[in-house]
């Protein structure tokens, strides 16, 4: 039968092995702030890259797509251009 000075030593080193496995998730989840802030900012410019790159591919697409439209905006713009001096 187990002693209760036994059963004591057993919880002891179970809380102490329950402390060191928090303690080593706790530091391996937190990540370094250089690293998340440069993470973020690498995200964002690839955000940004993606919504130019789609923003230009319908531009491209846009005297195709919409040919009356296209050729309105081109003499809205010329007229605007001609006032401005």
């Amino acid at each position: 039968m187990v002693t209760k000075a036994e059963l004591e030593a057993q919880v002891a080193d179970l809380r102490r092995q329950l402390a060191e496995q928090t303690a080593t998730r706790e530091q391996a989840q937190r990540p370094e702030p250089h690293d998340t802030v440069a993470d973020k900012i690498a995200e964002n410019i690839d955000n940004w890259t993606g919504q130019l790159e789609e923003a230009l591919t319908e531009l491209e697409d846009l005297p195709h797509k919409r040919p009356i439209l296209f050729a309105l905006g081109i003499f809205t713009l010329g007229y605007l251009l001609g006032r401005s001096r």
